[in-house]
């Protein structure tokens, strides 16, 4: 007895559908645990750091860019 492709597409769809639901079910119980090894893991001061890799967005840049874009006859 075999079964062909197109017969196993409903099958892979639902064990698809499965694996999904249960991904869902467990990321929320995982998540605390994830967040604390994290932490852990690269616990530094990072406070210099971030002040480091701010934007000033009060500087404004004089620069004018135009196009031309009439053909030459």
């Amino acid at each position: 007895m075999t079964i062909g492709a197109l017969a196993t597409l409903p099958i892979i769809g639902d064990l698809a559908k499965a694996a999904g639901e249960i991904t869902k079910a467990i990321t929320p119980l995982i998540q605390p645990f994830a967040d604390a090894a994290a932490k852990k893991l690269f616990a530094e001061d990072t406070t210099a750091q971030n002040d480091q890799k701010k934007i000033d967005f009060t500087t404004t840049v004089e620069k004018k860019i135009t196009y031309d874009f009439s053909k030459p006859a």
